[in-house]
């Protein structure tokens, strides 16, 4: 842009000097030549710049009818994502109330563009998703009606949640059904520990060989 109106300019000042035997009148004649051409060319400049211009509005337009659309499904994605954590197996529960607070949070905040709002929700349910193929042990509080424990936990993808004392002297699995922590059977102690040491790593990875709720079970 800046070196079309260099050119422009330069045609416009550059001085015309008339061949031997012409007369003032050539000058004149030669004068008003290059400015038509100018005005001609800066009038073509405006119509360009002008056709530029009601494009970006179009696009401006077509900005603000996206998010008017978008937004609201962004809205209900949180809103699922949230009653999803809360119904279902409780692990990891502070880490993914947090990030669900986040979400929330982040959504009636001005300063975060719509396509850096769409990129996080996908990865709260990329994350989600995630613990569904994955195993993996943590320490965490055990929370039951009688008292609160520091135990350690195995999630077997949502299949299972398992608990562990510290003594290693007893565990237990979610019951989804009944929202409750059932203890198991002295027996079923030793697959938890093993499923513990295959989820750090420290054993290969085995056939494991734990308890699990199954409908017919319940029946």
């Amino acid at each position: 842009m800046l070196a079309h109106w260099t050119k422009l300019l330069t045609n416009r000042c550059r001085l015309i000097l008339p061949p031997s035997g012409l007369s003032n009148k050539s000058i004149v004649f030669n004068q008003k030549e290059s400015l038509a051409a100018y005005n001609s060319q800066l009038e073509q400049l405006v119509s360009s710049q002008q056709d530029e211009l009601a494009s970006v509005e179009d696009q401006l337009a077509n900005i603000d009818t996206t998010q008017r659309d978008i937004t609201p499904l962004m809205i209900k994605m949180v809103e699922v994502i949230e009653q999803f954590v809360e119904l279902d197996t409780p692990f990891l529960p502070e880490e993914r109330n947090s990030r669900v607070a986040q979400l929330k949070t982040m959504m009636d905040r001005a300063d975060v563009n719509l396509s850096e709002k769409y990129r996080r929700i996908l990865e709260a349910y990329q994350v989600e998703t995630e613990y569904g193929r994955t195993l993996e042990a943590y320490q965490g509080e055990l929370v039951t009606e009688d008292r609160n424990r520091t135990v350690d936990f195995l999630r077997v993808g949502r299949v299972g949640l398992y608990y562990l004392t510290l003594d290693q002297m007893e565990a237990g699995m979610w019951d989804q059904e009944t929202q409750s922590w059932q203890q198991l059977p002295r027996d079923s102690v030793q697959s938890v520990i093993q499923g513990m040491k295959v989820a750090r790593k420290q054993l290969p990875p085995d056939l494991l060989t734990l308890p699990v709720k199954t409908p017919e079970a319940n029946q």
